[in-house]
């Protein structure tokens, strides 16, 4: 009995040993993201091994995640029309790094992507720190070379060269400046006339590291480039294109409410929509960024003011919807903001007021 129990203490500390030697140590983590450049793509989601990590639409970036610097096979994944699951379209195998950035830049057809590796030194910065840092890169597959400015606020556009020239999936170098307000530009590459896209003044904190993405505008812009910032705390950040107006349109679906006129003043003198009748829709009409009362009168007719509707502020670049809802007696108008993109799938908004409810499909 005692020969025996020996015998099974030797193979379970040998099972041990084995276990212990074959599992590999890490010496340190690094991190991967993913950049789906793919406009007009189905959702992508983003895989270590069988693991989901994050999905992303086209122009956004997955957030940086750590993992034990060893070699990962990482997935690519779409939702095509008509699936109820997932379509693997893509592998990628890689050894992470310590203390190095990995980012898969998707591109090309999301059936069969292309799959880039941009990678480098995660960026530390100390409590004194006063300066952020940006790299610039290219996700537009339609724009041709670019270049890229990025200056402080007044600077004459032109007066210092470009931060970056690149052309489709290439990344900058980083670069480093003092915390504070900037304007960001995109101007076909060599011609510092044809512009764009161009920001207000963006007041960007310290001890950031941005990638800063250059993509093509899709239906959700009213101009031709979209610029998006994803930094390696994993925040986003969006810039709004101050060279394209914000654009709105109204919608009828009060059908208790006759055909209406709009004006934006309080003097009914600047006609923005005519006639529009129940179930009607306008075109995408320019207006302002500032917040705005839209007053909604009997088509045809200055005499009364059916009702009024202040509005908050417009986003430059971007679409607004504006609803004509409501009773007889408790009319008013609901802004939302839409989503264009042919990859989005139906939505419903539903307004409450009072016993009533009203919904709205996005077709």
């Amino acid at each position: 009995m005692k020969r025996t129990l020996l015998l099974v203490a030797c193979f379970v500390t040998l099972a041990a040993c084995g276990s212990d030697s074959s599992l590999p140590n890490p010496t340190g983590k690094g991190a991967v993201r993913m950049i789906n450049t793919i406009s007009g793509s189905p959702e992508m989601r983003f895989l270590i091994e069988e693991r989901l990590l994050a999905s992303a639409r086209y122009k956004e970036s997955t957030s940086p995640a750590p993992y034990d610097d060893f070699s990962y096979r990482f997935n690519f994944e779409v939702g095509l029309p008509g699936e109820t699951t997932f379509t693997r379209v893509a592998s990628r195998t890689l050894q992470v790094e310590k203390d190095r950035e990995h980012v898969f830049v998707v591109s090309g057809d999301a059936t069969s992507p292309d799959i880039a590796v941009w990678d480098w030194d995660i960026r530390t910065f100390n409590e004194p720190d006063t300066v952020l840092e940006a790299r610039f890169s290219h996700g537009g597959a339609t724009l041709g070379a670019i270049d890229v400015y990025f200056d402080p606020a007044g600077t004459v556009l032109g007066a210092n060269p470009p931060a970056a020239t690149l052309s489709f999936g290439d990344v900058s170098e980083p670069f480093d400046y003092e915390a504070g307000e900037y304007v960001l530009t995109v101007t076909v590459a060599g011609d510092v006339n044809t512009v764009l896209f161009t920001t207000g003044e963006t007041d960007l904190l310290a001890q950031f590291a941005h990638l800063i993405t250059v993509f093509d505008g899709d239906a959700n812009n009213t101009g031709p480039v979209a610029v998006r910032s994803m930094t390696g705390d994993g925040n986003p950040f969006v810039f709004r294109d101050v060279s394209t107006p914000p654009q709105v349109r109204f919608i009828h679906t009060s059908f208790e409410t006759e055909a209406v006129d709009v004006y934006d003043d309080e003097q009914l003198s600047n006609l923005v929509a005519a006639d529009l009748p129940f179930l009607g829709t306008t075109a995408d009409l320019d207006t302002d960024i500032d917040e705005t009362t839209f007053y909604f009168t009997p088509a045809g007719s200055t005499a009364q003011v059916l009702f009024e509707q202040l509005v908050a502020g417009f986003t430059p670049g971007t679409f607004s919807d504006i609803y004509v809802v409501g009773s007889a007696s408790t009319r008013f108008a609901a802004r939302i903001t839409p989503d264009r993109a042919p990859h989005s799938t139906s939505a419903k908004l539903r307004i409450f007021s009072g016993s009533v409810n009203y919904d709205f499909f996005d077709v």
